[in-house]
């Protein structure tokens, strides 16, 4: 699994334009996140904040962020 000492930000999108646009915590990161594939694809982007994923057009994942309005 992803380890947050990988990257500078707390939160990491999937920035396949086929897929749907989630963004992942990884301090709270489950085996049910897809940051395996977005990572073996290269289509990481991080974000410093959880609002600027959002502003960003990323939508929270549910795995791994349940909590937030929208997750899927």
């Amino acid at each position: 699994m992803t380890t947050w000492g990988n990257y500078k930000n707390r939160y990491l999108g999937d920035a396949n334009p086929r897929r749907l646009k989630h963004v992942h915590d990884l301090t709270n990161q489950k085996p049910s996140c897809s940051l395996v594939n977005t990572e073996w694809a290269g289509n990481e982007v991080s974000f410093p904040t959880k609002e600027a994923a959002f502003t960003a057009g990323y939508a929270p994942c549910l795995f791994c962020m349940p909590y937030e309005k929208n997750a899927s």
